[in-house]
């Protein structure tokens, strides 16, 4: 299963309106970050934007790599037993 696939399983409680960026994009480019060394939301995005070009081959309609702001949102919504979980299966 790809890590792609993974992040199809999440289900995070989104408004529809504010969904910018796919849950894919976030969690992907988040774990690549953090395996990579990124240890801070500002780290993950800046992370993000210098590898734009590889996660735009990954996700040809990605137009910007989401903000600092948006990751931490995101994960504040993600509970940590439930990614644990679908990580774990992974």
């Amino acid at each position: 299963m790809s890590l792609i696939s993974l992040c199809k399983q999440l289900e995070v409680p989104r408004i529809d309106r504010n969904k910018e960026h796919s849950l894919e994009v976030i969690v992907y480019i988040a774990l690549c970050a953090v395996i990579c060394g990124s240890e801070s939301w500002n780290e993950i995005e800046r992370f993000g934007i210098c590898k734009f070009d590889f996660f735009k081959r990954r996700f040809p309609d990605l137009v910007k790599i989401p903000s600092h702001d948006t990751f931490n949102r995101f994960f504040s919504l993600l509970k940590p037993g439930y990614f644990e979980l679908v990580f774990r299966d992974w």
